[in-house]
């Protein structure tokens, strides 16, 4: 997590702020475009602007998007927000019915019990199974709940859906810490849940400042019912107490029945994105840490925000498929094999501008496989700050 006017310029600061962002952006407050331009519903676009920040919307306006596709292939997106308060600050639900050509405010995640707001980093999870007294196909929301002064405290919250994510309810405290909810080193602050199911259990994935041996460390935690969690389990943490591993994504490498967590690297000041590969998504702390980049002359290495996604490959029968890993500083994508060699790399253009932390995902339009794209701000100029989206075919 990295913003400039809570914690100081930072390089990463730098970086986002250089990148692309659409020149047709207009300021208009907090509505969809449905009634103007709009691709052409259930067919590939980028650069699709969905929503517009308030033009009194604080800091960056937006950032941080999340996605998630319902069982009637309808899309659903959600981010960081911005506006002015009070009312407390939500996590927005948007909902697009045609291929995420057009999107409607659906409903948000409100803070029900700290009387803070939701602030930062929203996460959604469909459960593919009955769990903790929900069925399948409940929606699980997780976010980061802190004051707006970001003082008195921090807690990574759980909520649930169980009407596809038309009304929400609070289910358990998955962690907290003292705050204030700053990057400072020594504040006792929590940042990005990422959800999962493994092995009988839901997993929390977040970022950890409240070790005083760690400026900042990836942990998980567990539960068997969604109301009492494990203590925190590491999954990246460095010797040096200033580093700060940030910003877990996990995906399962079907083919191999290996599992990738991606992150940046924040210690030398580049926070370039590294992974680690192994057996379990709970077992990661003992894997290596791996620096991403390419094998051509050019030895591109991504840097901060990095999502990572394994999908079948498109162009093949025989059970493979690609690992495909976004960054914060480049609007192509890299892809690898199901190996991940750190040699295996390439880039692949994607016609769509990067964002910070942009996340990716498989989704299914009219029966064909794309990936969705989901946008949230880039610390770019406020008035262009605003959430897009892109469907495209799977890159290969």
């Amino acid at each position: 997590m990295h913003l400039k006017h809570l914690f100081g310029s930072t390089a990463v600061f730098q970086t986002l702020l250089l990148l692309a962002v659409p020149t047709s952006a207009q300021d208009v407050p907090g509505q969809s475009i449905e009634d103007d331009w709009a691709p052409t519903p259930f067919t590939d676009f980028t650069d699709n602007i969905l929503f517009y920040p308030e033009a009194n919307a604080v800091n960056w306006h937006t950032l941080y998007a999340r996605t998630l596709q319902l069982p009637d292939e309808s899309l659903l997106i959600t981010w960081e927000n911005y506006p002015l308060e009070p009312p407390l600050v939500n996590h927005p639900i948007w909902k697009s019915d045609d291929g995420g050509s057009t999107w409607y405010n659906y409903s948000q995640i409100e803070d029900q019990v700290n009387g803070w707001g939701m602030r930062f980093q929203p996460f959604l999870y469909s459960l593919p199974v009955d769990f903790g007294g929900y069925a399948a196909g409940t929606i699980l929301a997780a976010g980061v709940s802190s004051p707006f002064s970001l003082e008195g405290g921090v807690w990574i919250e759980l909520y649930a859906s169980t009407d596809l994510a038309q009304t929400w309810e609070f289910v358990s405290h998955v962690a907290y810490g003292a705050g204030p909810e700053t990057t400072a080193n020594g504040d006792k602050a929590l940042w990005e849940p990422f959800i999962l199911l493994y092995n009988g259990q839901i997993t929390v994935f977040y970022s950890d400042q409240t070790d005083p041996a760690h400026s900042q460390k990836l942990v998980h935690k567990t539960t068997d019912d969604l109301q009492t969690w494990s203590d925190a389990v590491a999954d990246v943490a460095f010797a040096r107490q200033a580093d700060r591993p940030g910003m877990t994504t996990v995906a399962h490498i079907e083919s191999t029945d290996k599992w990738i967590l991606t992150f940046e690297y924040c210690g030398s000041g580049s926070c370039r994105v590294h992974y680690k590969v192994a057996d379990s998504p709970l077992v990661f702390d003992a894997a290596e840490a791996i620096e991403l980049h390419t094998n051509d002359s050019s030895v591109a290495t991504g840097t901060s925000g990095p999502y990572v996604i394994w999908t079948p490959h498109p162009d093949r029968d025989d059970g493979s498929g690609l690992i495909i890993v976004s960054a914060s500083n480049r609007d192509w994508v890299f892809v690898g094999e199901d190996n991940a060699d750190p040699e295996g790399w390439k880039m692949v253009d994607t016609g769509h501008w990067s964002a910070y932390s942009r996340s990716l995902r498989v989704v299914t339009i009219k029966g064909q496989k794309k990936l969705l794209y989901g946008n949230g701000g880039n610390f770019g100029p406020g008035d262009m700050n605003s959430v897009a989206c892109a469907v495209l075919p799977i890159p290969s």
